[in-house]
């Protein structure tokens, strides 16, 4: 595992977390043990008159205990693998019962040394309490912590295996993600240009892309909100954006056959349905083209992805679902529900489920995120839209390659809306992947 991997895992882990109020106070309690254990050694190196037995023996197996105590409580508090459970378990009870002799014998010597000729009983007595005191004490920090068998499982594995279990009684608006989707919005609402448009390599498709999400959330041409612009503060509207979308398409003297193409076009019906009304030639003809294709046929041109090229390189099905909706193609609907739904099948059953890049020859996180939202879309007949997202078993880890663009945000947002139906474990699981790896800005991956 690489460490930007790692570190990733890290913040999917802590993304969320509380800490309570018993956990706190141990903690604290058990720092306020070893800083006062600390300052003990160092009062009787600096000042206390000590024998050799003390010097040599018992001070330097004090200060390896001492290290073993801290590293054991970590692990048990923050489930972190160092020793193994029950190396760690004997450990930590021998290092309180060694860092009290050493206190004992260090700060009240005369316990031990009443009578130069024996040891007192008293003494005795005044150890074996504090020898008790301490083994319940390290029983209690010990397995007053809910624990799980961990079998061979240790680090980052086990403390997935406890997140997915806290998951599975959860709803997805339960996951308090709702920051990070304000966080996102606000970002996007920041970057639009005076003219109305998002973004700089391709600034028609990523305008495209912000006006589905908005249309998503309910926005009209009305809505409104304010930028910081070199001349001052300045107040735009959504309906600017898409004034200036649709003139750049109406002054196009043809359309390509693709993706990116079509996008545009399917985002502008949200607002405007009779975008298609000349366009109905070239839907069919994309229907005549896929009559005869498989999932395996799509699953290759999903392998051909590239994050940095997105709209070349994103097959032309995923928009066309979408674009069937809107024009009422119910038979272009029925073929592209088939076709993703087995084609989901594939990838989790292939094990395609790592959502790596589409360089090592694996589905991306995108394309895959992309399939889901158009199936959860899709209207399987002319008077209702219906979910059919199949269920997605068997993701451990969710991890992937996110190009850095608006577009991007864009499906993130739109992923992380809460949503009667988003059920399923690893769509929570990815809820919170990709709430835990936004970046500063409110963006992902935007560095």
């Amino acid at each position: 595992m690489t460490q930007e991997t790692y570190r990733v895992y890290s913040r999917v882990l802590k993304f969320g977390q509380r800490i309570g109020l018993r956990r706190f106070i141990e903690t604290l309690v058990f720092g306020i043990t070893i800083f006062a254990i600390t300052l003990v050694y160092l009062y009787v190196i600096t000042f206390a008159p000590i024998g050799s037995t003390g010097k040599y023996i018992f001070f330097p197996l004090g200060f390896f205990f001492e290290l073993v105590l801290i590293l054991s409580y970590i692990e048990n508090h923050y489930f972190i693998d160092i020793f193994g459970e029950n190396t760690n378990k004997l450990m930590s009870v021998l290092s309180f019962i060694s860092l009290v002799v050493i206190i004992l014998y260090a700060s009240i010597p005369g316990f031990y040394t009443l009578d130069p000729s024996r040891v007192h009983p008293q003494s005795i007595a005044l150890i074996v309490l504090f020898f008790l005191l301490n083994v319940i004490e390290t029983a209690y920090f010990l397995f007053s912590v809910p624990r799980t068998d961990r079998s061979n499982t240790f680090g980052l594995e086990y403390q997935f295996s406890i997140l997915e279990k806290s998951l599975e009684n959860k709803k997805l608006g339960d996951l308090h993600i709702d920051k990070a989707v304000t966080k996102g919005l606000n970002a996007l609402k920041r970057r639009v240009t005076e003219e109305g448009f998002w973004g700089d390599f391709s600034p028609t498709f990523e305008t495209a892309c912000v006006l589905e999400l908005f249309n998503k959330l309910g926005y009209n041409e009305d809505t409104e909100w304010i930028i910081n612009t070199e001349e001052g503060k300045k107040t735009v509207t959504l309906g600017k954006s898409i004034e200036s979308l649709k003139a750049v398409v109406e002054t196009a003297e043809t359309i390509d056959d693709s993706y990116e193409q079509f996008f545009i076009l399917y985002a502008l019906s949200l607002f405007d349905p009779t975008i298609f009304d000349t366009r109905n030639e070239l839907v069919n003809e994309f229907f005549d083209s896929i009559f005869e294709e498989t999932e395996w046929d799509f699953i290759n041109k999903l392998n051909r992805f590239t994050p940095n090229l997105r709209s070349r390189t994103t097959p032309l099905h995923i928009i066309m679902s979408n674009v069937g909706d809107v024009t009422g193609n119910i038979k272009l609907l029925d073929k592209m529900a088939n076709l993703f739904s087995a084609s989901i099948d594939i990838v989790i059953k292939r094990g395609y489920a790592r959502f790596s890049t589409s360089q090592t020859g694996k589905t991306p996180i995108e394309m895959f995120a992309r399939m889901m939202l158009s199936l959860q879309d899709v209207r399987r007949a002319p008077s209702r839209r219906q979910q059919f997202v199949q269920a997605v078993v068997g993701t451990q880890f969710i991890e992937g390659s996110w190009a850095a663009n608006i577009g991007t945000t864009g499906y993130v947002i739109q992923s992380l809306l809460p949503s009667e139906t988003a059920d399923s474990l690893p769509l929570k699981k990815a809820a919170i992947y990709l709430s835990a790896i936004q970046d500063k800005e409110g963006l992902w991956n935007a560095s």
